[in-house]
């Protein structure tokens, strides 16, 4: 690591958790501006590690709720000034089956899963929820097929037990809402344009390193 936080060739990368739910549109306007600085964040060793949440266990929320025609049009302002396009859902969706899968591909990254097959589920169910209209279902009958592990039985997944646990472990961490990047253990609830996200991170990063590197020199 160099004096002012930047990684060096060899340095692990530095985890930076993302908690969304497929139901919330803000949450695919995150996807899709957090995507343009991959590259960016990959050269600084940092990894954002995807969370899916139920949002009806953080606070106010109901599943199938119409969305109010405010909403709506506020949730498109902010995603045409960060230059995303998408419609949003007129019902709030119901997103536990593609969240405990979401949960299980994650789960299975520490256990040496390639990243991409997450990357690929997140990418896919979001783009059918807001670009495609496309039932879920379908989707995990095709994703099913390339995973090299079995997912577990529709009525476990349908079940939703490791997503909730998730979303009680987000909770206790003070997750009120989403996106949250979870900056240690400040979350940062919301979303801006890739700049300033980039820089928000980039900056955490290297704090973050020079403070090991500090804590590590005291030691020896």
């Amino acid at each position: 690591m160099s004096g002012d936080g930047r990684p060096a060739a060899g340095d692990p990368p530095l985890e930076v958790f993302v908690y969304y739910d497929f139901a919330s549109s803000l949450s695919y306007v995150a996807h899709r501006v957090l995507a343009r600085v991959d590259e960016a964040l990959a050269a600084e060793r940092v990894d954002l590690r995807w969370k899916a949440i139920d949002l009806i266990g953080v606070g106010n929320f109901q599943r199938g709720r119409l969305l109010d025609p405010a909403r709506r049009q506020s949730l498109l302002r902010v995603a045409a000034a960060l230059d995303v396009n998408f419609d949003p859902p007129a019902r709030w969706p119901d997103s536990r089956l593609a969240g405990e899968v979401a949960v299980v591909l994650d789960e299975r990254i520490d256990h040496g899963l390639d990243p991409a097959i997450e990357r690929e589920w997140r990418e896919t169910v979001f783009a059918a929820c807001y670009e495609r209209d496309v039932e879920v279902e379908d989707l995990l009958r095709d994703f099913e097929r390339r995973v090299p592990f079995p997912l577990g039985s529709p009525d476990d997944l349908a079940a939703g037990r490791r997503l909730a646990e998730v979303t009680r472990n987000a909770v206790a961490a003070g997750v009120e809402g989403v996106p949250t990047l979870m900056l240690d253990v400040f979350p940062l609830c919301g979303i801006h344009d890739e700049e300033t996200m980039l820089g928000m991170i980039r900056r955490y990063a290297r704090r973050r390193r020079r403070l090991e590197a500090d804590a590590a020199a005291g030691v020896n």
